[in-house]
Order: structure tokens, then sequence, then C-alpha cells
């Protein structure tokens, strides 16, 4: 069984020969490549070229393109400090006043340098590995976290407790979604076999469990609808941080697998989706770094030992992989999805 039949058997609830692997290393695989951050961001062939070698140095059954979260916001205007070894980070937004919202306007994400370097890189990954892995392309930010970014995130988060315009954070997220689900069109275009969002700004850490059921669980709603229903693609929400508070209201949006950070209680959520979401969690980042394989490995079995990790469950990293991540730490994971008896 192959990478690319592992993974999809895992999102199908089918038992697949052993537990599948794809870490979030993308910035991770641009450092061990040697190119340079920004060279790789403009360079799909670059990009897709470091993420094919880190994989096969590695050996895990899928890859997962998007380097960064910023791209959507830069593409629509808001300024990007571009760094060595860190993934660009947007440094000012673009609205000052909700009420600039109308002044938004769209944009053809086709003609966006760096969005069809993530698409070329795609394609690329896909022909070289001639169907052996499975290949994720992130769809950047879903609606909440992308009107974070093009607002301001303290910025927003005091418009929604002020709520003095609600029209426009309608309007805004709306916006916001609709540019999200252009994106995640065009990675099911380029072959892409699932494709992935980042929520984060939408976690119990910066809003209420019941501001997320108003602000962000109707739009994600709606983006797995279209995307899964309409543009035909598997679908992840990945909410960075302990999501615990909203374990009740997260799987309704109904997407076909989530990406869960490390201090999430894994179980629980487990609990509430078995059978509906697969999951792809959750080592911790800071291990992978700092860790000993054998330390990896044990906390990898204790994971599994958790959770009922035969189906519905692909083995991660809990969030985006830093540049200095240890190349013997994932291996390890490897080796323990390997190892394991389902």
């Amino acid at each position: 069984m192959n990478g690319y039949t592992r993974c999809l058997k895992a999102l199908k609830w089918e038992k697949p020969d052993r537990i599948p692997v794809i870490p979030q290393n993308s910035d991770m695989s641009i450092f061990m490549s040697g190119y340079g951050m920004k060279e790789c961001l403009y360079d799909g062939r670059k990009l897709g070229s470091a993420l094919l070698d880190a994989q096969e140095k590695m050996g895990y059954d899928g890859i997962m393109i998007g380097p960064d979260a910023s791209i959507l916001a830069e593409a629509l205007g808001c300024e990007v400090n571009y760094r060595d070894e860190d993934p660009p980070a947007v440094t000012a937004p673009i609205l000052e006043s909700l009420d600039e919202v109308d002044r938004l306007k769209e944009t053809d994400l086709t003609k966006n340098g760096r969005i069809r370097a993530w698409l070329d890189a795609t394609k690329f990954i896909l022909e070289k590995s001639k169907g052996e892995l499975f290949v994720i392309c992130r769809a950047d930010q879903g609606a909440f976290s992308l009107a974070s970014l093009l607002r301001g995130s303290q910025e927003f988060m005091m418009d929604l407790a002020m709520e003095e315009n609600p029209e426009a954070i309608r309007k805004l997220l709306e916006f916001c979604n609709r540019i999200h689900i252009r994106f995640a069109k065009l990675v099911k275009e380029s072959g892409a076999h699932a494709t992935t969002c980042g929520d984060a700004y939408c976690g119990p850490g910066l809003i209420s469990p019941e501001m997320y059921r108003r602000y962000a669980l109707p739009y994600q709603k709606e983006a797995v609808r279209i995307i899964q229903d309409e543009i035909g693609i598997p679908y992840s929400i990945h909410i960075c941080g302990k999501t615990d508070e909203i374990h009740d209201s997260w799987p309704e949006t109904g997407a076909a697998f989530f990406e869960i950070d490390h201090c999430t209680d894994i179980v629980s959520l487990r609990k509430k989706t078995y059978g509906r979401t697969s999951l792809f969690g959750n080592i911790n980042t800071s291990s992978l770094c700092f860790s000993s394989p054998e330390e990896i490995k044990a906390e990898c079995n204790a994971l599994f030992s958790q959770i009922r990790p035969e189906t519905g469950f692909i083995l991660s990293s809990g969030c985006s992989m830093s540049a200095n991540t240890r190349i013997d730490n994932v291996i390890a994971m490897v080796e323990a999805a390997r190892e394991y008896d389902i």
C-alpha cells in the first residue's frame, strides 16, 4: 500500500495497513533544501523540489504544501515582511476602519505570483511522485483569520466586542470567505487530493465559544459545503491552540478532517468526531525540535494508546514545524507509525 492509498483509506474511514504520516513541515523542508525562503515562495519548482526531497529523506506518506499564513492577505494588499528562515508575516492591515469594507476589491488569484507558485508546486509534486503520495495544498486562511489580518487582529476583536457595525462585519467575513473558497477551487484544479485552511484567530484563546458560533462557524460551514460538495475536494480546518471549549461546535462544520494542535484534548475531540471527521495530529512541535527520537517515539505511542488510530487518523505535527526541527525526530514519527500494530 503506498502513501496515497494509505492516507485516502484513513480519510474514508477504511482501515489502512498502518497509521499514515503527513508532517506539516514546509518551512523545515525549505530550510533543508538550501534555497532561500522567498526564493521558494515565488518558484513552484523549487518549492516542490524542496518538499519532495524532504519526503524522500524521511519517508512519510504525503506532503502538505503551505509555507505561510499570509499569502491571501498579501494578495489583497497587506504589507508582508519576508524572513530568511521563518515564513513571511503580515506587518500592516489594509482596513483602518470597518467603514472601508466596501472598498475591498476582488482580485484575480491566478495572476498572483505567490499563489501560482503554490499551485505549480502541487502540480510538480503530483507529476514527480507518480501517484505514490497524498498531496494536500492549503488554501491559506479561513474567513475569520483572513478578516483579522485585513483589519488588524486587535482592531477586529474590538469591532466584534463593540458590535457597532454588524453589517460591515458580515460583509468583511463574506468577502474573505469568497476569496478563500476561490483559492480552494484553484487548488482542486491543480490536482491536489485535499485542501485545508488555517483559522487560528477564531480559537478559544482569542474569542469566546459564543463568538466562535456567531462569527466563525457559519462561514466554516459554508466553506465546507461549497469546497467539499460543489468543488469536490476533501477539506480540513486547522485551529491553533487549545480548542476544547468549541468541541461541541467545531464538528458541526462537516469538514473531512481537522488538524489538531498538541495542547488540545484529542481524546475528547476524537469521541465527538469518530466516524465523521478524521483527525491529523498532534505531536508537539517543540518536542520535534528539542526532544530525542526515543522521546518522540514515546510521545507517538502514548498518543496511539489514547485514541483509536486504526482509521480516521493521520499522524502529524500539532502545527507548522519550524526550520530547526530535527530530521531524526520526523523519522522517529514515521518509524513509530510503522511499528504500531493497528
